[in-house]
């Protein structure tokens, strides 16, 4: 079946970027994903709006479109985001990929394809998402999914973060708060972390109002330094918070 066709130009034969075949594979498998159209994408139960040049991206499905691992990617992904030739947008459930220019480098005269004659402006290269109305600059939040793959309770994680929601007026959190969540979590080992998650969850401190603050605070608990389990068994030194409550449930011994 004909899909269309995209155009590459020339001078990629200047920039070297064909003697990096990773890094061709990437950038023509981004290249070939973009819509040439503007349209609404349905994602899950969101729907999702589409400019020409966007398109919705996941790692693991990459990985196996392109056969590259998931660290060759984010590295690559880097390396465009710094040349300006992509950004990436992250949200909890998907990434959105916009390439940059795309009006430029792809449409023509004949508009064969039903491109976009426009350049996208700074504002279009925003995702406008449907179900998120606040606009803001377009940043980089391509960190978000790797900090989240520490966890390997995701199910727990995006509970959290839904929980956290709930505490704001507009039951929502930006995803520079998520950003700055993780990045302060990350100070902690990850048991400790998903702990600490759990009894805010359990005793439904949000329903308070009690936010992400209050979270980090159950994790840190009143010492300073994280529990250190006792070599020869399931024995564990006190932290003198709520997580001695969790060690006792997963029965270990406090001393």
């Amino acid at each position: 079946m004909n899909r269309g066709y995209i155009r590459t130009w020339r001078k990629v034969l200047d920039s070297g970027w064909l003697k990096n075949h990773k890094l061709w594979a990437f950038w023509s498998y981004c290249l070939l994903k973009a819509s040439y159209r503007e349209y609404d994408a349905i994602v899950g139960l969101q729907v999702v709006h589409l400019l020409p040049g966007q398109f919705v991206f996941g790692l693991k499905k990459a990985t196996l479109e392109t056969g590259l691992s998931i660290q060759e990617i984010r590295t690559i992904i880097a390396f465009l985001i710094k040349a300006g030739n992509l950004t990436i947008k992250s949200t909890n459930k998907f990434s959105i990929i916009t390439i940059m220019n795309w009006g430029m480098y792809q449409s023509d005269d004949s508009d064969h394809n039903n491109q976009s004659n426009k350049p996208l402006t700074n504002e279009q290269q925003h995702t406008n998402i449907k179900t998120l109305k606040n606009k803001k600059p377009p940043v980089d939040f391509s960190e978000i999914p790797s900090l989240e793959e520490r966890y390997s309770d995701r199910e727990l994680i995006n509970q959290c973060f839904d929980t956290i929601s709930s505490t704001r007026k507009l039951n929502r959190i930006s995803d520079s708060v998520k950003l700055n969540i993780l990045h302060q979590w990350e100070k902690y080992p990850v048991d400790q972390v998903m702990a600490g998650i759990r009894i805010y969850l359990e005793k439904d401190y949000a329903q308070q109002g009690k936010n992400e603050k209050y979270l980090l605070g159950i994790i840190r608990g009143n010492s300073k330094q994280p529990p250190a389990t006792i070599p020869g068994g399931k024995v564990i030194k006190r932290t003198g918070s709520l997580l001695d409550k969790v060690y006792q449930d997963q029965g270990f011994t406090l001393i």
